[in-house]
């Protein structure tokens, strides 16, 4: 009798187990959404970058900060451009619900912004679980290339071709104004 009983006593001491160590505490998932008013920009134009944070899980939690990387983000003279986070922010977000927000923001006019397909803006957000876990989440932007077509003959053929054109027709009229004097009066 005993040795039957070993088995069903290990069975239940490990499925006891199982039990307790399955997680029983909420889930934590954050989503970001995040899109530009405008579906592209060129450079020297403002823009604004709306941005959505969910609370799909069903553990609450608190949005601290957000931190937004531009795609022409660089080191200029004395400090970072191009990239920004938004601090005190103390959004408590229960399980469904949102958070929303927006970001302005000017494309640059000085080369940085060359990618002629745009880029990608990416969003960290954080929060108040885990020591301030960072979620992250990205936007696309799109911009155009400033260009420069120099003056060239080929570009600009139908000016010439009209100025000339005025000019034959100013003189021809000039003939005909002089030579109306110049008929006989009967």
């Amino acid at each position: 009798m005993k040795m039957k009983s070993i088995p069903l006593t290990l069975l239940a001491i490990s499925i006891l187990a199982g039990i307790m160590l399955t997680p029983s505490h909420a889930s934590f998932v954050v989503n970001i959404y995040a899109r530009t008013d405008k579906s592209s920009y060129v450079p020297g134009d403002t823009g604004t970058l709306f941005i959505t944070v969910r609370n799909s899980g069903t553990q609450a939690f608190a949005v601290k900060n957000i931190s937004i990387t531009y795609p022409w983000k660089a080191f200029i003279t004395d400090h970072w451009d191009g990239n920004k986070t938004i601090t005190g922010i103390t959004q408590a977000l229960a399980a469904g619900q949102t958070y929303n927000t927006q970001d302005t923001f000017t494309v640059p006019t000085d080369g940085r912004a060359s990618n002629i397909f745009g880029g990608t803006i990416s969003l960290q957000i954080g929060t108040d679980i885990a020591g301030g876990s960072f979620s992250s989440g990205s936007a696309t932007i799109a911009y155009a290339v400033a260009t420069y077509q120099p003056l060239s003959l080929t570009s600009s053929v139908l000016q010439i071709v009209e100025i000339v054109l005025l000019g034959v027709a100013v003189v021809m009229l000039a003939l005909v104004f002089m030579g109306i004097g110049k008929l006989s009066k009967k």
